[in-house]
């Protein structure tokens, strides 16, 4: 319990407001409206994505902090549209806790028979919970720390696009537009800014390369509660996965996060391990991540992800 303690601790210090960020998937390329409205696909089939992540599964807790995502969304060809709704319910470490649910939707440009511009635009709700009695403090015996659970409900706003090409796609987005340049606290979310891209390298022998790119900035559009230092978050993530016959895949990834702390100056430093396979209209895939960094190599974070995705026809019956 004690090797559990000391990583929470390192995780969730009570002298500064850390900025929080968003749940986001290792395999991203998957479904990602959570974090980018524009994402939705011009496929005119039904699609429904699930993902399950289960955090510090061998630390001896008695709760495994647990967070799931459910993103469901539709192509409309005759009104150039997409349509989309998203859940998430994270839990960052033991004591917060988010509920993000919103409507999704994109207008897409066609710029070239090759080319494709998307326009989203996310609204919702968002809650997020502290529990003060589940947190570990640096200084327990500080007068100022909160005694009782905090709860709050705000409207939640995102905007975002992507660019696609044959062998190319990137994107942006902000999230919780709602709270730029707003305080922000132990209940209010952060703005965040996502850049990504990816590529599409053909192989010989129906095997094909995905290189992939992302940051994302946690704060930088906020401001922190008076008395209170909001400290920024910046998240690179590298991976590169192999797929086969664009039905079975394996990658391996990178994920580092940079806070400019002098004690903490790495929020993350992670490998993450992919595969997956798809078969008719059924997609799973697993992915397990695993700290390499100096802070928390002694205490592996035992990550595992758990992805499932349907893809239910819309003009034919469903080939169960």
């Amino acid at each position: 319990m004690k090797k559990s303690l000391v990583l929470i601790s390192l995780l969730f210090l009570g002298t500064a407001l850390f900025a929080q960020s968003d749940f986001t998937m290792t395999e991203q390329m998957f479904s990602r409206i959570n974090q980018n409205p524009a994402a939705i696909g011009n496929n005119e089939n039904i699609q429904l994505f699930t993902s399950t992540r289960l955090q510090w599964a061998s630390q001896g807790l008695e709760t495994t902090p647990t967070s799931a995502l459910l993103n469901a969304h539709y192509y409309n060809d005759k009104l150039s549209s997409g349509f989309g709704l998203s859940f998430v319910y994270d839990e960052l470490g033991l004591a917060n806790q988010t509920i993000d649910a919103k409507i999704c939707y994109a207008y897409n440009i066609d710029l070239t028979d090759d080319m494709l511009l998307s326009l989203g635009l996310a609204a919702g709700v968002i809650n997020k919970r502290f529990d003060p009695q589940r947190h570990v403090w640096k200084d327990p015996s500080d007068p100022t720390r909160p005694t009782e659970v905090e709860q709050t409900t705000n409207f939640d706003l995102d905007f975002g696009f992507e660019l696609s090409w044959k062998y190319l796609m990137g994107g942006f987005s902000m999230t919780h537009m709602r709270n730029i340049g707003r305080e922000v606290s132990t209940c209010v979310a952060p703005s965040h800014i996502n850049l990504y891209v990816r590529g599409n390298v053909p192989l010989p022998k129906q095997f094909s390369l995905i290189p992939a790119f992302a940051y994302m900035n946690v704060g930088g559009l906020s401001k922190a509660t008076e008395g209170q230092t909001l400290e920024q978050d910046n998240i690179l993530n590298f991976s590169v996965t192999a797929m086969y016959k664009g039905k079975y895949w394996f990658g391996i990834g990178y994920k580092g996060g940079y806070t400019g702390l002098k004690d903490y100056p790495f929020s993350s430093d992670m490998l993450a391990f992919m595969i997956g396979a798809e078969w008719r209209w059924l997609r799973i895939g697993y992915c397990y991540d695993m700290s390499v960094g100096k802070n928390l190599r002694q205490y592996s974070s035992n990550t595992h992800e758990i992805i499932l995705s349907f893809n239910i026809p819309t003009k034919y019956p469903a080939q169960w």
